[in-house]
């Protein structure tokens, strides 16, 4: 994708969401991933998907604060994760159109790369800290008004897939069911974690996240597919 075609299809999101952006590199740069950047000479959006991390865990935080005055803490830390894990991310970047303009190596396109969860996941942060560092964090927060705000509430992008496989495992054994580390790579920012499920020494399934606690979800929901068919 040249500069020119990806110019033209970020207007489209920037007209959907009312963005009177400044400076167009620097969501260019959100838009470009390592893989692309490595292989064209340019920045990646990893820093800037480090900011956008930030500011979209203290923007739901403050957003279940306010608007839930009776919600315990342990219960936001719970509805927060409905709306910050990488599975909502990806939705939030699909729903606005950033997914056209994600920029991939070949060999990461080759890979699919455009209809990976946590690539997607981290191209919404990176957009918002591209929001950020050119408009300030009022409209960031406005921006995620205009994205967010309409779910909470009404739609969880979270279901506690350990609970349910728990629950299934348990309506016919006592043995609880068992989390196992299978890997954990890249750089402190970006970590990947690989988990399996276990039950009496059986591999029910894996999944992968950008935390321990997701990837454990991924497992349990892959082994609840599985124990479906």
């Amino acid at each position: 994708m040249s500069k020119e075609e990806f110019i033209e299809k970020f207007k489209k999101i920037s007209e959907k969401l009312s963005i009177p952006y400044k400076n167009i590199d620097i969501y260019y740069m959100a838009c470009t991933h390592s893989s692309f950047a490595n292989e064209n000479g340019v920045l990646s959006n990893e820093r800037l998907e480090f900011l956008g991390d930030s500011i979209l865990g203290f923007y739901i935080a403050e957003l279940l604060y306010k608007k839930f005055p009776d919600m315990p803490e342990g219960e936001m830390t719970k509805n927060r994760f409905n709306y910050v894990c990488a599975h909502a991310n990806s939705k939030y970047a699909v729903e606005i159109g950033l997914n056209e303009c994600l920029m991939l190596g070949k060999g990461e396109m080759d890979q699919g790369g455009l209809n990976k969860q946590n690539l997607l996941a981290d191209l919404f942060e990176a957009f918002l800290g591209a929001v950020f560092l050119d408009l300030g964090i009022e409209f960031a927060k406005e921006t995620l008004n205009k994205i967010i705000l309409p779910k909470i509430g009404k739609k969880s992008f979270f279901e506690d897939y350990k609970s349910k496989l728990q629950e299934y495992v348990q309506s016919s054994s006592r043995v609880a069911v068992k989390y196992v580390l299978v890997s954990e790579t890249g750089p402190s920012h970006n970590k990947k974690f690989t988990i399996s499920v276990f039950h009496n020494n059986i591999k029910l399934g894996t999944g992968e996240g950008v935390s321990k606690k997701e990837a454990e979800q991924m497992a349990a929901k892959d082994a609840l597919d599985k124990l479906a068919k």
